[in-house]
């Protein structure tokens, strides 16, 4: 069977301005020249005057590392989005915001989160009494990418804080990266705990909260919507198998590893599945393979999780099982990828 095309590179993704928009006034403050910052990163000033705007995703994150560099500070990430929610996604937070419940609402950011930045993935999943919202930057080596990330949840946090209402509070925060120098913003923005080099970057909270019906929501607009995004997503030239990847990125997130799983996402039995994937010269195996071999890179680049507490997120039995699988994919051990130190 012929390999399938490989995903594309986070240099080819762009991502809707959005929250950076904030940027700009932020490195103003703290004594920065936008325009030549901006400009070095290889953007122009003038794309963050609209949130609507659309730039390279590598791009956004250079930008983004050297605001943190310049006005040194390590929670820059958080303090551009403090003021962001749902309408800084622009159409899939609409969407979002016409969902029947808060369930239904990160359902769909999951799936269509990707028409705002193609850069990361989102996702969500209930472990017991415990629900998970996250944010997965596919290429873990982009500079900025913890900033990135920072941003992302931040936004995320205030999104549940407008779905679910003022009595909505965080569990905990989890992050894939070493702790900054400072982390007071950290604790006191999102109001719960936080813990840095974690297996996940991604909010904590009750599942209860995922039963909340949301007072904006219409049948019509919500309709409409992903008629919308749909249309978008047809007229970029998204295909069944772009679809599949990022679903399979998505579930490996939340720690979820099986061709059922998969096959549940798009509501088909798993031999549709496989037949659609089979259709593209590939199958199931060798996408899981991919999303796991990201998962891995980013967690052994950007953590200091032991390799065996990587292996059981992943879903190997052992790490001998998971370290083969590393070889096979990257011609290394996982200890030598990630380097001395």
């Amino acid at each position: 069977m012929a390999r399938a095309r490989a995903p594309a590179k986070t240099s080819d993704r762009l991502i809707r301005i959005g929250g950076a928009a904030a940027l700009i006034p932020l490195l103003s403050q703290h004594g920065v020249d936008p325009g030549p910052l901006v400009t070095e990163g290889g953007l122009s000033l003038g794309v963050f005057a609209s949130p609507d705007n659309v730039v390279p995703f590598d791009a956004l994150c250079r930008v983004v590392k050297l605001a943190a560099d310049r006005t040194q500070l390590p929670d820059i990430g958080i303090r551009a989005c403090m003021h962001m929610g749902l309408r800084s996604l622009g159409t899939v937070g609409y969407l979002v915001a016409h969902s029947e419940t808060v369930e239904r609402g990160l359902a769909a950011l999951q799936e269509y989160l990707h028409v705002h930045d193609q850069g990361a993935t989102a996702f969500f999943t209930h472990e017991g009494a415990t629900a998970f919202l996250g944010y997965e930057i596919l290429g873990p080596d982009a500079p900025g990418a913890d900033q990135m990330t920072f941003g992302a949840l931040t936004i995320a946090a205030n999104l549940m804080r407008e779905l679910c209402g003022p009595a909505f509070r965080l569990q905990a925060v989890t992050l894939t990266y070493r702790a900054p120098v400072r982390t007071a913003l950290f604790r006191s923005f999102f109001d719960a705990p936080v813990h840095f080099g974690a297996d996940r970057s991604a909010l904590a909270f009750e599942a209860r909260w995922l039963a909340t019906r949301i007072p904006t929501s219409d049948t019509y607009l919500r309709e409409v919507l992903t008629a919308r995004i749909k249309d978008e997503l047809a007229l970029a030239g998204e295909t069944t198998l772009d679809r599949i990847r990022r679903v399979v990125r998505s579930l490996v997130a939340g720690g979820r590893f099986g061709l059922d799983d998969a096959a549940a996402a798009f509501s088909v039995d798993r031999r549709t599945l496989a037949r659609r994937l089979a259709s593209h010269g590939t199958n199931f195996r060798e996408v899981l393979d991919d999303a796991r071999h990201a998962a891995a890179s980013r967690l052994l680049q950007t953590s200091d999780l032991p390799v065996a507490a990587i292996a059981e997120r992943l879903g190997y039995a052992d790490p001998a099982t998971f370290s083969r699988a590393f070889r096979r994919w990257s011609g290394t051990s996982p200890r030598a990828f990630r380097g001395p130190g």
